[in-house]
């Protein structure tokens, strides 16, 4: 807990630093700053172009097995090796 509150402290010092900069100057650090930013966007972009490509590869392998195993016979939501069998029951209070 002490950690936290340590760095806690030292990012309200850099953001307290951060606004006594003159304007010029706060500048410099933003341009500076926009590289980090793109490279974050391009990360975030590289994330979402992976997930669409495993989606990509997935979605037509599962679409093709769920017609397959229903063609086959087997009920939908249940595979024959899990042995598993609906049951239906009523339940009667007598009081």
């Amino acid at each position: 807990m002490f950690q936290y509150t340590h760095y806690y402290g030292r990012f309200q010092d850099f953001r307290g630093g951060f606004g006594e900069l003159p304007r010029w100057a706060r500048f410099i650090v933003a341009v500076a700053a926009v590289p980090g930013l793109i490279l974050l966007a391009l990360s975030i972009l590289a994330f979402v172009v992976s997930v669409l490509a495993l989606l990509l590869l997935t979605v037509p392998v599962y679409s093709l097995l769920k017609r397959l195993t229903v063609a086959a016979g087997y009920p939908q939501g249940q595979s024959q090796a899990t042995g598993v069998r609906r049951v239906e029951a009523t339940i009667v209070e007598v009081e």
